[in-house]
């Protein structure tokens, strides 16, 4: 019964998280995704400096998401950042461009938000 018990909430979580993570590969999307409190799988150069771009770029963007909606309730307004580099993942077709900041996309990386 144990089993069955521990099966079923593995099962559970692993939808769960699964349904919150979306394919984009472009920034709009991404940021987007990020509003929705998702993770995005996208294609990156993999450059540090691209990483360290995009983490302040999320942040700006969306502290001023948060004021231009002028509302009571606060949107996530913490930086982007790679979370992992997925070790399963489909190749990248060769044509495909780094979600962040448009140079070759060398993998597939899980972003989400840090606080």
């Amino acid at each position: 019964m144990l089993e069955t018990i521990h099966t079923e909430m593995y099962n559970k979580a692993l939808n769960e998280r699964l349904s919150h993570v979306k394919n984009v590969d472009n920034w709009k999307d991404f940021m987007d995704a990020l509003a929705g409190r998702n993770l995005c799988l996208a294609p990156w150069c993999n450059v540090k400096q691209c990483e360290k771009d995009a983490k302040e770029r999320s942040k700006e963007e969306s502290i001023k998401a948060m004021e231009d909606k002028n509302e009571d309730e606060a949107l996530l307004t913490g930086a982007a950042k790679t979370l992992c580099i997925p070790h399963q993942q489909d190749p990248l077709n060769g044509d495909e461009k780094c979600f962040a900041c448009g140079a070759k996309a060398t993998v597939r990386a899980l972003w989400g938000r840090s606080y």
